[in-house]
């Protein structure tokens, strides 16, 4: 891939850090989505890449939201030629991927920034930073997962709360009902999203792959087909070479559970 336009990259270990960079209000954009998804792309391939952590290279500004001018143009095009309105100019292309993302919120977000951030595996925010999804206030509704994945993280009442009323939601307030993951003092935004970036980096990916994969597609399914879909994955894990290799180490230290989760875990 070329020098990515919108994008500064850093990498610490196994932890590629996306910093977007597209002044002054960090719009968001079809073209930065899809030079985004080529990135995560690269990532999924370079095998010495665990997981992503993405930020904002502004410091006033995470992704102040979709830019609505093109949503205008959008609507315009699509009176008299639907087919010109693209299914999801917002929506992340990355979850089904193997490998986690988080985002490191530092600043303000909204609209299609703050459905980017819904459709990454964690959130992390600072605490000076807000959020919203205020689509309601321009006569319209979050069309890049919004609506769907947030309900899903805080349940229908507080998402309907948030999105008829568009409101800012503050990092202790969002970390409190869910919406978010972890609420850091500005310091320690990146220093704790990397650091649990590492975590999930060193455990077995393939493991880590398939419970991603167990969880985000067992939740769109049945409780009888999400079951039968974790019994699966589950079987092809149990004799991969290192779920053997881990299982009969553990089985040689003598099945010490306490110790086994202080040397690897959280």
């Amino acid at each position: 891939m070329p020098q990515p336009k919108f994008f500064i990259i850093e990498r610490d270990g196994p932890v590629v850090i996306w910093k977007y960079k597209n002044p002054p209000k960090n719009l968001w954009t079809t073209e930065a989505a899809m030079e985004f998804n080529q990135l995560v792309e690269e990532m999924n391939a370079d095998s010495s890449l665990r997981a992503g952590v993405f930020t904002s290279a502004l410091p006033d500004v995470f992704i102040q939201h979709f830019d609505v001018s093109l949503l205008v143009t959008m609507g315009e095009a699509s009176k008299n030629n639907p087919g010109a309105f693209p299914s999801a100019p917002l929506r992340p292309a990355y979850r089904p991927g193997p490998k986690v993302i988080i985002a490191a919120i530092n600043a303000r977000l909204a609209g299609g920034g703050m459905e980017f951030a819904q459709g990454c595996d964690f959130r992390f925010m600072s605490r000076t930073a807000y959020a919203a999804q205020p689509e309601v206030v321009v006569g319209i509704l979050a069309g890049g997962g919004g609506t769907q994945r947030m309900p899903r993280l805080i349940g229908i009442d507080k998402a309907l709360d948030i999105q008829l009323t568009g409101r800012p939601i503050y990092a202790d307030e969002a970390e409190r009902i869910g919406l978010i993951t972890r609420a850091c003092d500005p310091p320690k935004l990146m220093p704790e999203a990397i650091a649990f970036a590492k975590i999930i980096a060193a455990q077995p990916p393939l493991a880590v792959e398939y419970i991603r994969k167990a969880i985000y597609e067992g939740m769109s399914m049945p409780l009888v087909d999400g079951l039968a879909l974790e019994s699966k994955l589950f079987r092809e894990l149990v004799k991969s070479d290192d779920a053997l290799r881990l299982m009969k180490e553990y089985v040689a230290g003598g099945q010490d559970f306490e110790r086994l989760i202080l040397q690897r875990g959280a």
